[in-house]
């Protein structure tokens, strides 16, 4: 078997699953092995694309107008530092991070404790690598500690508050208001930081080099030698240090801050990573999974509950009010532990029945039985992994590939955020390969290049820009994979009679015949219907996607559009769109004369409820289904019928009448009838012909 390509591009009309086939691309590449075991199970493959995004070996992003080269690669940040003065940082974009992630090595290491939940964790800045002290970090490397800068060389030994450390700083010659950042940090190192906390050295806001424990109890150096900077100390063991560093979102939620000292919070603080990052197991064997495989940012629960966040620890959901709600993950992990163990069942839990059963529970009552609406849906998906005979387990990544997948790439402006490494992604030009290359960065002036375990994935949509558009430049570098509408995937997909495959085909039969293929419609538009095959889903996905593509496709031209749908050659009623009969000499008089195309078009919204009208796409001489006398009924010269279909057809002496709403809702407000559901929604035609008939023949609905 062939090796993925380094660069790839997946391109098609719209609704042809580009974005969908990028998860099997992604596994081709980083789990080649459990994508094979679990080829035609989507939920596990989805689920492992999860893990490895999770574990930062997948990134995705979306291209657009506004996307840069800052963004991408490198760029200034404004940042206020402990000063409040205004400085601006080099910030990494999404692709150099990935770059970084995937080359960064552990240069030194040391077995870490097993208890990491327990261990407070401090972040600290050890110099900064752009200033005059950079060495200070190399300097607590070699020496096994680290050093605060606050305080220079004076001795705070014997300090026991921060009334005693501003003493201290004044008798140093250094008077300090009682709130100054330098006693907080002082106060904090000398005797909030305990030994066995560990430490995590920062770069900048946005990177951390180091990761340590303390290890001694505070004391003072003599810096003589260093203008009596930086003599506060605590010894350190340094149990990992990588190179070069690795970006933030490896162990934290967020950025780090200015501030050169403080403790790293349960909502800022990933300790999922952190152990990972360690090699340290977790004690919660409930938490050994990344909740973040489990809940995903965006994800919805319930009636509205939206997920904001996740970690080892906390759960964050916006309440369909606005208004977040924390969730502790231990007290989901409990529940969830209980169920597994026949104590509680999932009902019990949406039944506030989790105390009567527990009693012995240290849960808040208040909590559990609050949020009973939310709650069971969160713990089944705790509960929700799967079976070892289901699919085939992943096994632990092999190597340190990494994946971008880059949506709508052709949408961005290439040469803005690609700048000069559009040459570097090409494989002869990758790190280690023979013609490779290294270039200078514009802000941070580093050497880069581009490591040959970075794989980028892109989508195009040929409808948006087609490929013999695209930048030439791009195009030599990708090799290219086309994802056409696969109406096969639809051959067993039918609304009563008819197969949604076939309606497909002969649509793109004539978009090829009026425009060309990278205008077709993609068979993802119609996949709601392998579990909604109804035609009144059918008739949604007509109205509210395929008629305005088509729109857009023939940029209003109309009767193009006729064409397609096969309207110019249906039963008036059964027409998706028709122009409306207007006399022009009244609004212009008899000296102004307009074709047909200036005519007024309008859309016929009972014909997305009539079968009949879906069948006409594909042949306007198909027999319709018969009428159902059961389902007719008759009041003076107006007829209503249902159909076998379901379709809803109103005749006023004989003749149709579209459309039939108006007449509906007479007979509606005649009989007393409602017309609307209790949300407020006026019912469809189908509905609201059905009631009517019931009532023209005395049945009671």
């Amino acid at each position: 078997m062939t090796s993925p390509a380094l660069n790839q591009i997946l391109f098609g009309p719209p609704g042809t699953g580009k974005t969908y086939a990028t998860i099997e691309a992604a596994l081709e590449i980083l789990a080649p092995e459990f994508l094979q075991a679990n080829k035609d199970n989507r939920v596990a493959l989805k689920r492992r694309f999860d893990e490895l995004a999770a574990d930062r070996h997948i990134e995705f992003v979306t291209f657009h107008q506004s996307f840069s080269y800052e963004d991408f690669v490198e760029g200034l940040r404004a940042e206020s530092g402990e000063d409040g003065q205004l400085r601006y940082d080099v910030v990494d974009g999404v692709f150099k991070n990935l770059c970084t992630t995937a080359i960064a090595k552990v240069t030194q290491q040391a077995p870490a404790p097993i208890d990491i939940e327990q261990r407070r964790v401090w972040k600290m800045s050890l110099g900064n690598i752009h200033g005059s002290d950079a060495y200070i970090f190399d300097e607590c490397k070699e020496n096994n500690y680290a050093l605060l800068g606050y305080g220079g060389c004076i001795d705070f030994s014997g300090c026991k508050n921060r009334e005693d450390i501003a003493q201290r700083f004044a008798e140093g010659g250094e008077v300090l208001p009682a709130n100054a950042y330098g006693i907080t940090a002082v106060h904090s190192f000398l005797l909030k930081m305990k030994i066995g906390d560990l430490l995590v050295v920062t770069e900048g806001n946005t990177k951390f080099r180091a990761i340590g424990e303390i290890t001694g109890e505070y004391r003072c150096l003599n810096r003589e030698d260093q203008d009596f900077e930086y003599g506060q100390c605590r010894s350190v063991k340094w149990l990992r240090i990588y190179e070069p560093s690795l970006p933030h979102d490896q162990l934290m939620n967020g950025k780090f801050t200015q501030r050169t000292l403080y403790e790293l919070g349960a909502g800022s603080l990933d300790r999922g990573k952190l152990a990972q990052l360690l090699g340290a197991p977790l004690q919660n064997s409930a938490a050994e999974v990344s909740p973040s495989v489990r809940f995903t940012k965006g994800e919805s629960f319930g009636s509205g509950y939206v997920v904001a966040s996740a970690s080892i620890e906390l759960l964050n959901l916006v309440k369909p009010n606005g208004k977040e709600l924390p969730i502790g993950m231990s007290m989901l992990n409990a529940l969830a532990e209980y169920v597994r163990s026949g104590r509680l069942t999932i009902s019990d839990i949406r039944n506030k029945l989790v105390f009567d059963k527990i009693s012995e529970t240290k849960l808040e009552p208040f909590l559990i039985n609050g949020y009973n609406n939310i709650l069971p849906v969160l713990v089944e998906r705790i509960l929700d992994t799967p079976s070892d005979h289901s699919e085939v387990k992943a096994t632990a990544q092999s190597s340190n590939a990494r994946v971008l997948i880059i949506d709508e790439i052709n949408r961005g402006n290439i040469s803005r955020i690609f700048g000069e490494l559009i040459t570097l992604i090409e494989p002869s030009k990758r790190a280690g390969a023979d013609e490779a290359l290294k270039v200078t960065l514009p802000y941070s002036k580093d050497h880069f290049s581009v490591p040959s375990n970075v794989y980028l994935i892109g989508t195009m949509n040929t409808a948006d820009r087609s490929l013999a558009g695209l930048d030439i430049a791009l195009r030599r570098r990708f090799t290219f994979r086309e994802m056409p509408p696969k109406p096969e995937l639809l051959k067993d997909v039918t609304v009563g009679e008819l197969i949604v495959g076939q309606l497909l085909i002969v649509m793109n039969q004539r978009i090829e015949m009026l425009l060309d293929r990278d205008h077709c419609l993609g068979h993802a538009y119609f996949m709601p219907l392998e579990n909604e095959p109804t035609l009144e889903r059918l008739g949604q996905i007509f109205r509210e996607q395929v008629l305005p593509l088509l729109q857009e496709y023939f940029f209003e031209d109309w009767l193009r559009i006729q064409w397609v749908l096969n309207d110019h050659r249906k039963a008036p009623e059964n027409c998706f769109i028709a122009q409306a009969l207007f006399n022009s000499e009244s609004l212009f008089g008899d000296q102004v004369m307009l074709s047909n195309q200036n005519n007024q078009w309008i859309i016929n919204e009972d014909a997305f409820a009539r079968i009949e009208s879906f069948w006409g796409v594909i042949d306007h001489q198909a027999v319709p289904p018969k009428v159902q006398e059961a389902i007719e009924a008759e009041k003076d010269d107006i007829q209503v019928r249902q159909l076998e279909s379901g379709s809803i057809e109103v005749l006023k002496s004989g003749k149709i009448v579209s459309p039939s709403k108006p007449i509906l809702r007479e007979l509606a407000a005649a009989h007393g009838l409602t017309t609307h559901h209790a949300s407020g929604l006026e019912f469809n035609t189908r509905h609201l012909g059905a009631a009517v008939i019931s009532a023209l023949k005395g049945v009671t609905v």
